[in-house]
């Protein structure tokens, strides 16, 4: 729906092609913030335990080019055939070998094996941010109080 969206304001010219590749851009920038970081897919929805046993892991590719759909260039849709095509063997090979997606099946997705550590990245992270709850909260206040008062600094001087 949201690429929907954006074909539209694409099609109605509120937006140029500029902003198209800045909107793929910032979904690369959300997809390294998914894996690292906070994953919504992961945590609420698919429900596993590490990006190495997910089945949208590999979607990334798709995500990130299909606003680039709209821009009429071979240079566009060959970018975004090249993730088609990566999202189609993605697939295919989850439904013809599961086995290779689960950990009981699969002893090199088990934590010992694992050689990214991204979970554990996630769960040292998610620690701090409760530790330092009250910090954080803390530090943000001040700088939106920073922010009002240089506005109010230049509304002044204006």
């Amino acid at each position: 729906m949201l690429n929907g969206a954006i074909g539209l304001m694409y099609a109605a010219k509120w937006i140029d092609a500029g902003i198209l590749l800045l909107i793929s851009l910032a979904y690369s920038v959300c997809d390294m913030i998914c894996i690292l970081f906070f994953c919504p897919f992961q945590t609420w929805f698919m429900k596993n335990k590490c990006c190495t046993s997910c089945r949208i892991y590999n979607w990334d590719f798709i995500m990130m080019v299909t606003p680039l759909i709209f821009i009429p260039s071979v240079f566009t849709w060959s970018l975004v055939f090249c993730a088609l095509l990566l999202l189609i063997r993605w697939e295919v090979t989850i439904h013809r070998h599961p086995e290779r997606f689960f950990e009981e099946t699969n002893g090199n997705l088990s934590c010992a094996s694992c050689q990214e550590r991204l979970c554990q990245h996630k769960t040292q992270l998610q620690h701090f941010l409760k530790e330092n709850r009250e910090q954080i909260r803390q530090r943000g206040k001040d700088v939106i109080t920073q922010v009002r008062e240089l506005t109010e600094t230049k509304k002044e001087h204006a």
